[in-house]
Order: C-alpha cells, then structure tokens, then sequence
C-alpha cells in the first residue's frame, strides 16, 4: 500500500514516524507524500511515471488543502483526475480517499473551503475501487477548535495529531487490504452508541451483510427504544447503500459494461452469504449476465487493463489492444482498449 499526498503525508517521516512503524510499516506501506504538493503536482506525478512497475493494493490518498486558495470545485476536479489517473496506471488499486484535514484553530474562511471540498468529493466513492473516510472530526474539540496539541501550526499534525490519525483509519485500510476483490460491503458514518448495533455494523461492515441484516431486523423491535432507533437508522443505511449498487448494475448493462456489472453482482451473492432469498437473487443475475457475449469481451479486456504501466510501452501489448479490438469492434471495451496505448 502507498499513502499519496502533501506535506501532511509527508510528516509520516517526522513527526508520525513512531507511529508510522507501529501502525503502517507492518503492512510494507511506502510514503509518497511531497511537502508543498498541490492536486495539480500529484497529476504530473502520476502522469510521469511514479506508478510505473507497481500496483499497490491500497493508496491511501489525501490533497487539496494547498489548493485551498481556489475554488471549491476546481480543488474537486483535480482530486477526480487524481483518481481516474490512479485507476488508468494501477487499476487493480483500491483508494482511501481522505476528507481533507480541518485547518485553522478556529473555523474561518480556509476551513469552510475544506468542508465545500469534502461535500464535493464524497461522491466520488463508488463502493468498489474508491472508498470515502472524512475523519475531520476526530482532530477537533467540542466547540470545534483545532487544538496545538494535535495540530501546533494548524495545519500540521504533532505526533498526536498522528496517532489520531492512525487510529481512525487503520480498521478500514485493513478492511481494503483483504485479498477477496469482490468483498462489498457499506460504510456506516459512526459506530452506534448501541453496543449490540455497533457490533453488527462492525460485522457488515467485514462483508458480512446478509447475516447483519438478519440480526438487525431483530433489533429493530427490540424493547429498548434507543436500540431499535439505532437498529432501523443501521438498516436504512444499508438498504441505501443496496439500492445505489442496484442502480450501478443495471447502469453498466446499459453501457454495455456487462463484465463489471456481473462482478458487482457476485460481490453481493458473497456479501448476502446469511440471506439467501437475496444471494439467490443475485446468483441467478450473474448466471445470466454470464451468457451475454459482453461479458467474455470485458473479461478479456480486464487482463489488458490489469498490465502495468511500464508493460503498456512494449510494442507487443499494442499488438494485443489491436487484435482485441478486432475480435470485439462493437463493444464498449474496444474503445476503452485502445485507450490503454500509450503513444
């Protein structure tokens, strides 16, 4: 895994780097964190070769607090390229995407800039290759004050501010770590103040959903007023979170991106393992996107998308794209193979 970003990232290597052995170190992590770094430095970075003969399996990446003299929605739009170049040179990469740092003691006009970002950006997770996390709130007081004892500068974390920092996030990057790709799971914004609620969401939030869904059902009317509550806003979440992926499959077989929209589709049938009137759903949903000649098509193309950078400038990977796109000139993963060429 590789944390991306500015000085901030940077400061693993100084003020967090205690921290960084304890926590980041045992899961071979690398820091490409450049002091001074803008979104606009990260896009040349990644355009001039730094993913070149790696695919990390995790980047964690956090930017734009140096962008913060721009507008809101120029500050997201670079973080989209950011992503979409990531996903071009490491496609088989997840990415933590990272709330930008509240900054500022007191709340002022920087950070308003930060918060419209982050609101920006948070769509930008999609459940399966880009995951949002704003841990902002863990850095400040009650009364929102961003304190010198975790930030001295307001804008730097102390090894405090690290360790915060390592905390919040170290349950989800061992959760993207996991080797099965297919895992899909929701995000819950805050562990419930029910231990028993709490305790599923940390279940489904392991993939577990079909199980967790079944035992928060129980939940739900359970005599205590405030577990139920919790049990049903937990619920509510997770059906959001089915309905925006039912929505992205049938999508994608619109597009006539058949081989991701089944991919999701099996993802669920393993995450629904506990329900099987749902798996079942989704098992018989796969098998029929299986015999739809897209489907081969986008398998194939998934081995071109998956060769590094570095293998894309041999001229025999050119061959490849050409006689792919000659077997399947019809589908949408012809244009999207040739685009895999670099000239």
């Amino acid at each position: 895994m590789l944390f991306l970003g500015d000085s901030i990232t940077d400061g693993w290597r100084g003020s967090g780097l205690a921290v960084w052995n304890s926590a980041f170190a045992p899961l071979k992590a690398a820091n490409f964190g450049i002091s001074g770094d803008g979104t606009q430095h990260v896009i040349w970075r990644l355009r001039h070769g730094e993913l070149d003969g790696i695919q990390p399996k995790l980047v964690v990446l956090m930017i734009g607090t140096n962008n913060a003299g721009g507008p809101a929605a120029d500050i997201a739009l670079g973080i989209k390229a950011i992503l979409a170049d990531i996903r071009e040179f490491s496609p088989k990469s997840r990415v933590l995407l990272l709330g930008i740092f509240p900054r500022s003691e007191r709340p002022d006009a920087l950070r308003a800039k930060v918060a419209d970002v982050n609101k920006l950006i948070e769509p930008f997770d999609d459940g399966r290759k880009v995951f949002y996390l704003d841990i902002g709130a863990k850095f400040l007081t009650a009364d929102q004050t961003l304190t010198k004892d975790i930030m001295p500068d307001g804008l730097h974390p102390n090894a405090a501010g690290y360790q915060i920092w390592a905390d919040a996030i170290l349950p989800t990057v061992k959760h993207l770590m996991l080797d099965d790709p297919t895992l899909l799971a929701p995000t819950f914004r805050a562990p419930s103040s029910s231990p028993r609620v709490a305790k599923l969401q940390a279940s489904i939030a392991t993939g577990k959903v079909g199980a967790g869904v079944k035992a928060l059902e129980k939940l739900a009317e359970d005599k205590d007023g405030a577990t139920a509550r919790s049990a049903s806003a937990a619920l509510a979440t997770v059906a959001a979170w089915k309905d925006g992926l039912d929505t992205e499959i049938g999508s994608l077989r619109a597009e006539g991106d058949v081989f991701a929209a089944a991919e999701l589709a099996g993802g669920m049938v393993t995450s629904y393992t506990g329900s099987e009137s749902v798996a079942k759903g989704y098992h018989d949903l796969l098998l029929e996107m299986k015999k739809d000649p897209a489907f081969a098509a986008g398998s194939e193309y998934d081995k071109l998308e998956a060769m590094p950078a570095e293998a894309r400038k041999d001229p025999r990977f050119a061959k490849l794209v050409d006689a792919f796109v000659k077997k399947y000139p019809t589908t949408v993963y012809a244009g999207r193979a040739k685009g895999l060429v670099r000239r």
